[in-house]
């Protein structure tokens, strides 16, 4: 074979934790990902095969408490996938665990935990050098610890597993700085608790101790470049972390960044990781793929991101994972924050509260792209507020009026197309795509907003993010930054059921109540939990012991000024609430049209 030379093996436990292996956790590696479920799934798993060959073959130990090696050799192998090995030159005297992470550091906590329960001295320190080695003076050997992890997570991995008896009074996971941290200690309780059941159950742990070098077995995997560990590390064994976009992408991108260079990028990259996780992260890359393709996908973010590094070298490594910086940072500041520094005090707290409600209430996310780009193309305070109020006034009617996530990217699209090539901010905000003829599409929005079943449409997120936006322009000439709950309700003022005397004499002509109880004028937000209970009580109480006391909502609390609810009333609130949706969203369009200088 030219080039890079790749070999497999089977080894068994005793092996691969034996004086022939040091481990370490290369930098472009997800952190320790394992939950309770694959540590449950492990030690149960092992502790049947246990089981299973026990009863078929007898003990694995005599009565001196050593291997029987005939039993040994008889007791069925079981597999625990596969691991695969970079022996490169950089890698020193360790080895670059480029797949096999979870189950190396899972197997070497359940070593730890197994050997500090076990009342065999000698089987106790077998173990104890599976997971690290002693000093040896003779050997001009010094002490080590078998698997290194993370940098930063390696002290703790030492304090809370390694260390002899470190796992006897097992921390609550909830304990860990970091998610990595808490899944160690997760794993730790897990097998802690896993193996006192079964113990109670009649079961020799000493027996299981043997069982897990002797019998465990794994494929190793080795290959002496990163360049053929990178194309190995793309397949994945079945009990292995399925590999996502980011962990190819973190790989991919840091493996090209120089060694010199290669631990300020792992720390950026760690950083945002341990901020969003594994899977927020994704999402970042996710809006890094929209702003460069700007089209729809064809194939995985991984390929599209393989075919821009095609076409533009330079782009992988350290260019890559600055921009990802970039992009989280502004999103952190813009949206998380929803920060705006503008000279108008007035247009920061609005932009706060148009973007919050935008962050927790829209549907989807494709206004973050075109947000995040606008800002980082033009950085300009004031006019990235001109620019997202005509963003989310676009995209709202768009979204009322039919347009599906996937046309609505579109259309995002081709305003990013229109940053990329404008000559400056002004020309994107008079741009068509961002604001277009809105009050041609007056009549279609008004229907949406009169629908008899608005309640219900766009899955209930319709009426909840236009009444939440009614709410937002409530505050307009307060300058009050709004904070909003996590549990906010559409609540209905006529019942959707009504029952009592007052409801029904009110509203007594059924075919006309039904037409009403769903449309805009008939709903307002809530703050908790429905009381469905309260729905049935007459106007003036279930709004005194109900809605006041739920609501902080400036929207609801105007209902303090009716002392009844009726057919006439009903009718007279929709009304007025479809011409303040029309004039926020359709006739102020051309008002700020003519705005921009």
């Amino acid at each position: 074979m030219s080039g890079s030379q790749i070999d497999a093996e089977e080894e068994f436990v005793h092996k691969l934790y034996g004086e022939d292996y040091l481990y370490q956790i290369p930098k472009f590696q997800r952190p320790f990902s394992w939950t309770e479920e694959n540590f449950v799934d492990l030690v149960d798993d092992l502790t049947d095969a246990y089981e299973s060959n026990s009863q078929s073959h007898g003990d694995l130990l005599n009565r001196d408490q050593k291997l029987d090696k005939s039993r040994t050799k008889a007791y069925e192998p079981y597999f625990l996938g596969s691991i695969i090995l970079n022996r490169g030159g950089s890698t020193g005297d360790r080895f670059d665990v480029i797949d096999g992470q979870q189950r190396l550091t899972s197997v070497a906590i359940l070593l730890c935990v197994l050997r500090d329960r076990l009342d065999h001295e000698g089987w106790s320190t077998s173990l104890d050098r599976f997971v690290q080695e002693e000093e040896d003076f003779a050997k001009g050997q010094e002490g080590s610890v078998r698997l290194r992890i993370r940098d930063r997570d390696q002290a703790f991995f030492e304090e809370n597993v390694l260390e002899r008896g470190a796992t006897l009074d097992p921390a609550d996971p909830a304990d860990g700085d970091t998610e990595p941290q808490q899944n160690i200690l997760q794993a730790v309780s897990t097998f802690d608790e896993r193996l006192e059941q079964w113990a109670d159950r009649g079961n020799d742990l000493t027996s299981l101790a043997a069982f897990i070098p002797q019998r465990v077995v794994m494929v190793r995997i080795m290959t002496d470049s990163l360049s053929s560990a990178f194309r190995l590390f793309n397949v994945t064994n079945a009990r292995g972390m399925p590999l996502n976009n980011a962990d190819l992408l973190k790989s991919e991108n840091l493996s090209q960044i120089p060694e010199a260079h290669r631990d300020e990028y792992q720390r950026k990259w760690e950083d945002m990781e341990e901020e969003v996780g594994n899977e927020g992260l994704e999402r970042f890359i996710g809006y890094m793929r929209h702003i460069l393709v700007k089209n729809k996908s064809q194939k995985s973010i991984y390929d599209e991101f393989s075919d821009v590094f095609t076409k533009k070298p330079t782009y992988r490594g350290r260019d890559f994972v600055d921009e990802l910086e970039q992009v989280f940072d502004v999103h952190r500041k813009r949206v998380y924050d929803a920060k705006l520094d503008a000279d108008d005090e007035h247009k920061n707290v609005y932009y706060a509260n148009l973007v919050s409600v935008m962050r927790d209430f829209y549907p989807s996310d494709e206004w973050v792209v075109a947000l995040i780009e606008f800002d980082k193309t033009f950085d300009d305070e004031g006019l990235l507020y001109d620019f997202v109020c005509r963003l989310e006034r676009r995209l709202t009617v768009d979204w009322l009026t039919g347009s599906s996530s996937s046309d609505r990217y579109s259309r995002v699209y081709s305003i990013l197309k229109t940053i990329e090539s404008a000559d400056g901010p002004r020309e994107v905000l008079r741009s068509d795509y961002l604001t277009g003829d809105l009050r041609a599409e007056k009549e279609d929005f008004e229907e949406s907003l009169d629908l008899r079943n608005f309640y219900r449409k766009g899955n209930y997120q319709w009426p909840k993010y236009i009444l939440m936006r009614l709410n937002l322009e409530r505050y307009d000439n307060r300058n009050v930054k709004v904070q909003y709950g996590n549990n906010i309700n559409v609540e209905h003022i006529l019942p959707q059921n009504p029952s009592s005397g007052y409801w029904t004499q009110r509203f007594s002509d059924e075919l006309e109540r039904e037409k009403w109880t769903n449309r805009l004028g008939n709903l307002v937000l809530l703050d908790g939990r429905k009381n469905y209970k309260a729905s049935n009580r007459p106007f003036p109480r279930k709004y005194r012991e109900y809605f006041e006391k739920k609501s902080d909502f400036a929207i609801t609390n105007e209902l303090s000024e009716f002392d009844s609810w009726t057919p006439s009333l009903l009718k007279e609130r929709h009304e007025n609430l479809i011409d303040e949706c029309l004039g926020l969203w359709v006739d102020s369009a051309a008002e700020t049209e003519t705005n921009v200088v």
